[in-house]
């Protein structure tokens, strides 16, 4: 019986190697990075590890998220996980999650979240036997514009000369704050304050973006650039917190913030993004749909914790 344990950066080789054996990818750079946020902020990430007579025999890994895709509770993505062939239908992953269930209980988690292909049948099974369903969200995607084709300018097409649009800045705190509050009711300047740490100072691809009319900051957009969640294999761009102040909304705000994201990324040589979107979001639903997002062929799932 494995002996499932918390692991840290000192199972990095290890937890790489599964995973390249198990999941046929090499995601060396994605975990290192995963570890070393988790040494800076050991609150917001979980990462367990099944450990056997042979060694690492299973792991999963998550992060806790409070804020991002307009949610205003402490909920748990789970990202990562593999167990080697020979362990699986021995009760490892069963443990694994049982135990990763519990940790993020203890921290004040009351929703576990994750993504899986349609297509991946076994993986659906596992978490339907582990108490997923289907949540009430969309996975919303698109590919970044071919500049190099003549015949077709998105970025042109999106764009707005009245509207400036620049990387986002420290100073930008309290105007992207107030504009938030006005529109959820909520001061929510702690989880700005972690959000502009982890854009501005944090990540290794800074794509989040302040929109301007007549220098009055009027909108926002905060992406991060991913390698290697959920099990992907190419870099992709996730745009998970964004804002128009109410009274610029019919201003193109939201489309040229787009237009400039998906600019920067054509550049950066990123080939996708994605959004996560409230199936009764319609107002930004039609929003994204408008900007050329369709449905991702992942679906969201969910395990309530309460």
């Amino acid at each position: 019986m494995a002996e499932i344990t918390k692991i840290g950066v000192e199972s990095l080789d290890k937890v790489v190697a599964l995973d390249s054996a198990t999941n046929g990818s090499h995601r060396r750079d994605f975990f290192t990075k995963r570890f070393d946020a988790q040494e800076k902020h050991p609150r917001a990430f979980i990462s367990i590890g099944a450990m056997a007579d042979k060694g690492m025999v299973g792991f999963i890994c998550c992060h806790l998220l409070k804020g991002e895709f307009g949610s205003d509770k402490l909920i748990a993505v789970l990202d990562a996980m593999s167990v080697e062939p020979e362990s699986q239908g021995h009760g490892v992953g069963h443990d694994l999650m049982a135990q990763l269930m519990t940790e993020i209980r203890e921290r004040g988690g009351r929703e576990l979240q994750t993504q899986a292909g349609w297509n991946q049948p076994k993986v659906l099974d596992f978490f339907a036997a582990t108490g997923f369903r289907l949540a009430p969200r969309l996975i919303l995607e698109r590919t970044t514009p071919d500049f190099s084709n003549p015949g077709r300018n998105e970025f042109d097409d999106l764009s707005r000369d009245d509207v400036l649009v620049r990387s986002l800045a420290h100073q930008d705190l309290d105007q992207v704050v107030r504009i938030d509050q006005k529109i959820t009711g909520h001061d929510r300047r702690d989880f700005f304050q972690r959000k502009f740490q982890e854009v501005l100072y944090e990540s290794g691809v800074r794509v989040s973006l302040i929109a301007e009319i007549d220098g009055m900051v009027v909108g926002f957009m905060m992406a991060r650039v991913d390698f290697g969640e959920f099990g992907r294999t190419a870099a992709e761009a996730v745009i998970d917190t964004l804002g128009v102040a109410k009274a610029f909304r019919s201003q193109h705000v939201g489309h040229a913030l787009l237009a400039q994201l998906l600019g920067n990324l054509s550049t950066l040589q990123v080939e996708s993004v994605r959004s996560e979107v409230e199936w009764s979001s319609f107002g930004l639903l039609g929003f994204l749909e408008s900007c050329g997002f369709e449905p991702s062929q992942r679906l969201a799932l969910s395990c309530d914790l309460a």
